[in-house]
């Protein structure tokens, strides 16, 4: 049975009005070293710096709303139910707030802490966490720089099983810490179909001898999955019988 599996990136959630962490103006990291607030080496000596920063992307987040790419994929996971697969490297609940049934956050999730004594995982929501009077070991469920992302096993897992009959779309990535083209290409050992859909041109791709995948959709999400789009059409398309 055919399948489609998307993986998102923070282009999709740009378009919503999130910063991103990497490029242009508005990246998170403009005034903050990744070392100070996103490196397990640091956190506990830079404990409330790094809650401080977490609780500012929370409260931003919560003014923020889905785009309609996000409610493209939602309203495709709900007609075609589990032959519509989503892997997101953003920590955001954008995708959930538009109406997807599953979601796997690669990179962890904004809105949860972890316990790291335990383990356990904390459902915080949009609220700011209130560091001072907590012990120093919960950490925002997200992936630092120098942690293992436990979610990596069942990703390459996934791209190792792809076949002829999976569609994989990579949206709004910029392929730099993953590359999920290259990595459905030779994990499907060619077999599968990939769209990349991204406002880069040329793509980062187009340097390189081989391009890992079949079509390149250069916009934005938004404009490439809207109702009447050909990239939108072509996936509707690879799912009817």
């Amino acid at each position: 049975m055919k399948r489609v599996i998307f993986f998102t990136g923070a282009g999709i959630s740009a378009e919503s009005g999130v910063p991103t962490f990497r490029t242009g103006q508005g990246a998170l990291w403009e005034n903050h070293r990744i070392e100070d607030v996103c490196h397990i080496d640091t956190f506990e000596h830079n404990y409330e710096l790094v809650h401080q920063f977490y609780n500012q992307r929370r409260e931003k987040l919560a003014g923020v709303e889905p785009n309609p790419a996000h409610r493209a994929i939602a309203a495709l996971q709900q007609r075609y139910g589990e032959r519509v697969v989503l892997m997101t490297t953003n920590i955001d609940d954008l995708h959930e707030r538009a109406g997807s049934p599953r979601v796997r956050h690669i990179h962890g999730n904004l809105l949860e802490l972890v316990d790291l004594r335990s383990r356990e995982i904390l459902a915080l929501g949009y609220e700011a966490f209130d560091y001072r009077a907590h012990p120093r070991h919960f950490k925002p469920n997200v992936v630092f720089f120098g942690e293992t992302a436990p979610v990596y096993h069942e990703l390459f897992t996934l791209m190792n099983a792809l076949t002829e009959q999976d569609l994989v779309v990579v949206v709004g990535s910029s392929e730099q810490v993953i590359a999920f083209c290259a990595e459905a290409h030779y994990g499907s050992n060619g077999a599968a179909t990939i769209f990349y859909i991204d406002p880069a041109e040329p793509s980062r791709y187009d340097r390189n001898a081989f391009i890992p995948y079949d079509r390149h959709f250069c916009s934005g999400a938004v404009a490439a999955l809207h109702e009447e789009s050909d990239a939108l059409q072509a996936i509707r398309d690879w799912l009817e019988p």
